[in-house]
């Protein structure tokens, strides 16, 4: 090969490279035109429906299977503290579990408020209309969850959306007396009005997140990356002239505050919410040290489930954050990082949880989904979906490394 050739073959090389790196960066459309994206999508409200009676009733049939009550166990673990919320407001002092020291301070209020609201202030059925209320957020949030598509994803299939987020592992809690379907609809929300620059709206959702769960916070932290990947400098200069995004940072935290400010007049303490996590076992430490001992375990002691598998789902964390940097979806980024490595900072407990309460760890996987072969991404949620029905059947039975 003649030096012509040589260097021929070579920019050919970097061409592809660019071309490949090119087509990895996800598309950022302008405000006007994400909202007509938003606007037109077309959202599959029959496929939400029959992927959620399908799944559920597949659930449901696990249960009167094995003789187990399924409200029941929907409402088991933190739903207990969510209903002891409902009916008696925050604890004055700590009493719960084994040692007296736990309390409910560590849930936030909104998911019980709304409680309250559908049971007619406890008059009604609670873990019925739990159960109830926790999939009707997930439907309405699942339709919020296609137009977010329709503006960054226009290539991606909404009903291996809706399908994959019905039906995958872990997708119980969806169902359960949990706050996760509430984060979902308001972490979508907030999303879609932020791309879209309805930046009023964005105020209300961020606010209402951080009443919903201390991972809430994290959404104006991330739109701080964002700005500060897209805009660089220029970011402070732009927040001069633009005081809503200021507000956007101001009236974020607000939900938390309140929730603090409920928490000291009803213990004392505005950070009770953090500080009865110990109750859990969880104290600050390092997320990499916490990361490496789990999976330590899997060489050490295999027969100790729950730390290494913990352990697996946080690396798998990892890198749907590594896939979301690729693709430069820097908010989407800034959410995923922190709501992992805040919480394994802390320990490798409810890790799963933390990775499928944000949506935007599986708006990641569905990325991944979206450039396989359209039968072997479905295969794969078929494979998760048998998976999950495994972990329900476990749910059942109380198995605590599922909490």
């Amino acid at each position: 090969m003649n030096d012509s050739t040589a260097v021929k073959a070579e920019r050919m090389g970097k061409g592809r490279l660019a071309a490949l790196g090119a087509a990895l960066i996800a598309e950022t459309p302008s405000p006007s035109d994400a909202l007509v994206r938003a606007r037109t999508a077309s959202i599959p409200w029959a496929h939400i429906l029959l992927a959620l009676v399908i799944t559920r009733l597949a659930w449901l049939a696990i249960a009167a299977h094995g003789d187990q009550s399924y409200l029941h166990a929907m409402a088991q673990f933190d739903g207990s503290w969510f209903k002891g919320i409902m009916t008696r407001g925050y604890d004055v002092e700590a009493r719960g579990m084994s040692d007296g020291d736990a309390a409910n301070w560590a849930f936030f209020p909104l998911y019980p408020a709304l409680l309250w609201l559908v049971t007619l202030g406890g008059q009604l059925d609670p873990e019925l209309m739990g159960v109830l209320l926790s999939n009707v957020l997930l439907a309405a949030a699942l339709g919020l969850g296609c137009r977010y598509l329709a503006i960054t994803r226009p290539d991606a299939s909404p009903l291996l959306f809706v399908w994959l987020v019905a039906s995958m592992p872990y997708s119980f809690y969806f169902s359960a007396l949990y706050s996760e379907s509430l984060f979902w609809l308001l972490c979508l929300a907030s999303l879609i009005d932020w791309r879209c620059q309805r930046t009023g709206r964005v105020m209300l959702w961020t606010l209402l997140l951080s009443m919903t769960r201390a991972t809430g916070v994290f959404w104006v932290i991330a739109m701080g990356i964002e700005l500060l990947a897209r805009l660089r400098l220029a970011a402070f200069a732009e927040l001069w002239r633009r005081p809503d995004w200021l507000l956007i940072g101001v009236m974020g935290p607000l939900g938390l505050f309140l929730f603090m400010a409920v928490l000291y007049h009803q213990t004392g303490d505005a950070l009770a919410f953090s500080h009865v996590q110990i109750s859990w076992g969880r104290e600050m430490g390092n997320p990499i040290v916490n990361l490496v001992q789990g999976l330590g375990y899997w060489f050490t002691a295999p027969e100790t489930l729950r730390p290494a598998w913990q352990a697996s789902m946080a690396l798998i964390g990892i890198a749907l954050i590594g896939w979301l940097g690729l693709q430069r979806r820097w908010l989407e980024l800034g959410l995923a990082a922190f709501t992992l490595f805040i919480p394994l900072a802390t320990g490798l407990d409810a890790i799963p949880r933390y990775l499928i309460g944000m949506p935007v760890f599986v708006l990641a996987l569905l990325d991944l989904l979206t450039r396989l072969p359209s039968r072997l991404a479905w295969g794969l949620v078929a494979l998760g979906a048998l998976f999950n029905l495994w972990l329900v059947e476990n749910w059942y039975d109380a198995a605590f490394w599922l909490v």
